[in-house]
């Protein structure tokens, strides 16, 4: 999974998880964008440990990465700080259907689409 670090009240549950930083980010809040592998139950436990996001509180963080065994399988997962608790979108990279279904999602919540680039990343 890719995280901000900066997206969780406490940083050390990533260390835990053996986090390997992939890239500083400009903005010292935001700290950096780290890797960490996780399976769905610590991902549900991350999402509670996220914050609210630190330009407008009402946008949720959130997270992404693929299913270790097949990298063709994605999990976009949204913090608790989404308002319903967290969700988490597990699907096939090609499969258009639930790509707009995330994204629609994202965007009701108020992440720009230009930032959520899950769809185009070479993990």
């Amino acid at each position: 999974m890719r995280v901000v670090r900066g997206a969780f009240l406490e940083s050390s549950k990533l260390d835990e998880l053996g986090a390997k930083t992939i890239e500083k980010l400009e903005r010292s809040e935001w700290q950096s964008i780290d890797e960490i592998e996780a399976d769905l139950e610590k991902v549900k436990e991350l999402q509670k440990n996220m914050t609210r996001h630190h330009d407008d509180t009402i946008v949720p963080w959130y997270m992404d990465g693929y299913v270790v065994e097949d990298k063709d399988d994605l999990i976009v997962a949204f913090g608790a700080d989404d308002g319903e608790g967290g969700k988490i979108f597990q699907f096939p990279r090609n499969d258009k259907k639930s790509i707009d279904e995330v994204v629609k999602y994202g965007i009701k919540k108020g992440i720009p689409k230009k930032q959520m680039d899950f769809m185009d990343i070479d993990f």
